[in-house]
Formats: structure tokens, sequence, C-alpha cells
């Protein structure tokens, strides 16, 4: 279990990042859907199943409810991955911006970056992963999680050094955990750039890199 901070507390940090009046300047490719009038059938059956979860449909989530199933299931998997795990909130929130930063994904890296800071994932580990910079600049704590972003997403391979390091750290099903938590944010990542939904205005700004 996560140590520290109750789901229900989790969520409203994560969601005092994007105001209301931000939400609805969110320009996308579909229409999301954020309302229960919005859907109906089956479709409420999953759009309600989130609201309990989490109290309200997110950027991600009001995409993926064009498909209700995938909005369910993934939300859920969500839930068990960054709440229900072995890793610490420091240590979730490093390994989601470094996976935002591989897949350039700018709305999951303006979600997350200030997230990432709130839950004592230092500033200069943040710039490190924003501007994919030297690994030596990171704790060796810190550089176990980036590395394996870096190699499995940005590389699609994985070092044995790289792999044995992450086990060292986390054990098998900590290791695991982190992998499909990279992955998951990947999935969430093409979602948002293929539907081309942006961050909110006045929310941290992905580095462009030369």
């Amino acid at each position: 279990m996560h140590f520290g901070r109750s789901l229900c507390e989790y969520l409203v940090l994560y969601s005092q990042q994007t105001t209301t009046s931000q939400r609805d300047k969110f320009m996308s490719r579909l229409t999301p859907i954020t309302q229960r009038e919005q859907v109906s059938g089956d479709a409420l059956i999953a759009f309600d199943a989130i609201i309990e979860s989490r109290g309200r449909i997110n950027g991600p989530q009001s995409m993926h409810m064009y498909a209700p199933e995938v909005a369910r299931w993934s939300t859920a998997l969500s839930d068990s991955l960054r709440f229900n795990s072995d890793l610490s909130e420091h240590d979730t929130e490093l390994a989601i911006i470094t996976a935002a930063r591989e897949m350039d994904c700018e709305f999951v890296w303006a979600a997350h970056a200030a997230a990432a800071s709130k839950v004592g994932v230092r500033p200069e580990a943040i710039e490190t992963v924003g501007n994919k910079a030297s690994l030596a600049g990171l704790t060796s704590e810190e550089a176990v999680i980036v590395r394996y972003g870096r190699e499995t997403l940005g590389d699609h391979n994985l070092s044995q050094e790289a792999f044995d390091a992450a086990l060292g750290r986390f054990g098998e099903r900590g290791t695991i955990v982190l992998g499909a938590l990279m992955g998951y944010y990947s999935m969430i990542a093409c979602t948002l750039i293929a539907a081309d939904v942006r961050p909110a205005e006045g929310t941290p700004v992905l580095p462009k890199l030369s």
C-alpha cells in the first residue's frame, strides 16, 4: 500500500493542478465526455464507476469514455498501479513524469510535474527528467527509475544492469509494477496525443528538446 496520503487526499492534490475554468479551455479533436447526460446505456455503468472512484472525469477519461469499457477498466488499473502498489508517492510520480517525457506527452507532464514536486520529488530531478539530462545529476535511487523508463520506453530495450538495479531496489513485484505504471502512462499518452488533448494554461510546460 502507499504510505502517507489516502486515495481521496491524493486525488484532491491531483485535481488541484487543473481548475474547472481551465478544464473548460481544453482543445481536442473529440468533444470531452465529462457529464453524465452525455452518455447512455452501458456507458452509464463506466461513467458511474469512474465517478465513484475519482469524483470526476479527467482529461484521459474524457476521451476513453468514447470506448466506455476502456475508460472503466483503465481507471481501475490506474487505481491499482498508483494507489495500491508498493511504490511510494515519490517514486510513482517520478516514474510517471519519466514516461511523460519519453512519450513527449505535454498533458501528462503538466498534470504530474507539479504533483511530483508536492510529494517530494526534487526540483533537480524533475529538471533532469524534463531535459533528458545526464543521470549524474540524480541520486542513485532516482536514477534507477529514470534509467528504467529511458531504456524501456526510449530504447525499447532494458539492459541487465538496469533491470538488476530495479530488482535490487523494488523487488520482483515492485519492478513489475514500475514497468506496468510506465506502460500505463504510455497508453494514456497515445490517447491524449492522438486526440490532441492539451494541458490547461498555467500548468507546468514540458521542456522542448533541441
